[in-house]
């Protein structure tokens, strides 16, 4: 009986004209790895900028003495409130008088104007306006209005990336990146200051992705978790320099400009960045394919014949229209419709939620911490990569579903600690950094098991729904940590909690790690439910697996000389 026609697919255009060769390799280090470096400085600046220094009333007679701050502080600030307050007394007179102290029953007063701390800061933008006391609020209402942007503008710009291209879409969001970043800081009122930092943050996750994108559609199947690793680590060492450069600028509108300015040298990528060949097949726009698939080839050393690659696009291109009508009657409620599907997008969901409160909390939180907040934050972005290898390692060897939950249950487990232990500055800071480790190595396992888990069907629509939850939660964390006014405990309280229940909720997802994955809705409803609860890792089943089938990556790399074995995974 003749066996059925293999649907064409690009990854096997991919394997003729090199998957991961000189070309791919070049845009890697020249293109992805630089701009995964950079986006930390323009998009995570906020924290360093909008720092809020030790302050005091402002008492003209007392900052014209040669006291001490500590001194000066101590006359000031009364005992027992907080520094929005100061004793209402005639400090000339408490200077003339000779005696600098003070009766404990004297009357005290909210503070006008205040007096910064310039230990790590000439000055910032929360110093600038007077982001404190009653308005202390501000510094969150600028971080949390950036996420806001965030929820905004990915979808624009994922959209008009897949109406105009890749490329144009990256460079209009690097045009108008610079114009806010670098406008923002040199703007003398707070309000337009907030509206510009929005529309900021509204280009962020599109600047990470598109890079990302744009080399994702051009490797091949196996080398897709690595582009994901090495774009993850490269963000973390670009955080991690962020600090010694607030450390040497040491004032926010240099600093902002430092970090911002760097947007602009992208624009040197403008003849070196190709469009992608994916979305001009998708396009149908073939002729401009061609050429780029056969730049890639001629780079990597391959030869294809031009009449043969002209017909194998073509193919392709009527393939995606096909599959484009048949995906259009899928949409985001076929995640609520099917119980065991709902289960899991809801878990699943729940637990990017829980990684975002610890992941970017435990980052803002810096300002709460005792001591230095350059060290604290240099060590927070540079615990990420044992976090990030320790993940990887693990997920492939015990598999996701315990990767994931080790990982949120240390995070939960050191963040609680801190709120059974208050006032330990030293502890704050240690478990932040343990928890920190854990969030980096949860999101990686976490990512990589719901692409998983969504069938091939609803994945892109799943990952995104899953995606806007963690979006939305983000818009709160800002104010869990300006919750520490209160308490220094509670933002490690919250972020606890909720980090050991995803880490329980998170047991009962199923593994993927050597599973056939699920394709169809139905698959997905019926995909895992044969699975023993305390598995650590899942074997192949004995059982005959068709070439139409999805294997986890795993599964992929033992099996991808088979062909009859195995099938492409997209995780697009």
């Amino acid at each position: 009986m003749p066996s059925s026609k293999k649907e064409p697919e690009f990854e096997d255009l991919l394997e003729e004209i090199g998957d991961f060769g000189k070309y791919q390799k070049r845009l890697l280090i020249v293109f992805l790895i630089p701009s995964a470096l950079v986006l930390p400085w323009f998009s995570m600046n906020i924290i360093f900028m909008v720092f809020t220094p030790e302050h005091w009333c402002y008492v003209p007679e007392v900052v014209n003495s040669n006291l001490s701050h500590e001194v000066q502080r101590s006359i000031i600030v009364p005992r027992g409130n907080s520094s929005c307050f100061k004793y209402d007394v005639n400090y000339t007179e408490l200077f003339t008088s000779g005696s600098l102290q003070i009766k404990n029953d004297t009357p005290i007063i909210s503070c006008r104007s205040w007096q910064y701390d310039t230990t790590y800061f000439e000055e910032t933008a929360a110093s600038k306006w007077n982001m404190v006391c009653d308005h202390s609020h501000y510094s969150s209402l600028v971080m949390t209005l950036t996420n806001v942007g965030s929820i905004i503008g990915t979808p624009f710009y994922g959209t008009l990336s897949d109406k105009i291209g890749r490329k144009p879409v990256f460079f209009i969001v690097i045009l108008v990146t610079a114009i806010t970043a670098i406008s923002s800081v040199l703007m003398t009122n707070f309000w337009t200051f907030l509206i510009l930092r929005t529309i900021n943050g509204s280009l962020m996750p599109s600047v990470f992705q598109l890079p990302y994108i744009i080399l994702l559609e051009i490797v091949g199947l196996s080398q897709r978790t690595k582009m994901n690793g090495i774009a993850n680590a490269s963000w973390t060492i670009g955080l991690c320099f962020l600090a010694p450069i607030a450390y040497f600028t040491r004032h926010w509108v240099t600093f902002g400009l430092a970090t911002s300015s760097v947007s602009i040298l992208m624009f040197l990528y403008w003849k070196f960045l190709p469009e992608s060949p994916r979305w001009l097949i998708s396009q149908e726009r073939y002729k401009e394919a061609t050429r780029a698939i056969s730049r890639i080839a001629e780079t990597n050393g391959k030869t294809i014949e031009p009449v043969e690659l002209r017909m194998k696009i073509q193919k392709l291109g009527e393939k995606v229209k096909k599959e484009k009508l048949e995906s259009a009657n899928n949409t985001f409620l076929d995640l609520f419709r099917f119980p065991n599907l709902r289960k899991k997008f809801l878990i699943i969901s729940f637990c990017w939620v829980a990684d975002i409160f610890a992941y970017y909390g435990l980052q803002i939180n810096v300002s709460n911490l005792g001591g230095d907040p350059f060290f604290n934050f240099f060590f927070l972005a540079l615990v990420e990569i044992p976090g990030l290898i320790c993940s990887w390692y693990f997920m492939e060897k015990w598999g996701r579903r315990w990767c994931s939950v080790s990982a949120l249950a240390l995070t939960g487990s050191a963040c609680l600690l801190v709120a059974l232990v208050p006032g330990a500055p030293l502890l704050a800071v240690v478990c932040s950094l343990i928890g920190k480790f854990g969030a980096s190595a949860s999101f990686m396992a976490v990512y990589q098991q719901s692409s998983e888990l969504y069938p091939t069907t609803i994945r892109a629509i799943g990952m995104g729904m899953s995606g806007t939850f963690a979006a939305v939660a983000n818009i709160i964390v800002p104010y869990i940590v300006f919750l520490a006014f209160i308490e220094k405990y509670i933002p490690f309280l919250i972020i606890g909690l909720v980090c050991v229940l995803a880490a329980v909720s998170a047991t009962f997802l199923p593994e993927t790690l050597n599973e056939v994955l699920p394709q169809t809705i139905n698959d997905a409803e019926a995909f895992g439910k044969g699975q023993q609860f305390l598995s650590c890792s899942s074997k192949r089943r004995s059982s005959v697996i068709s070439n139409e089938d999805e294997k986890s990556p795993h599964l992929l790399k033992d099996t991808s000389n088979d062909e009859n074995s195995w099938r492409k995974i997209s995780l697009s």
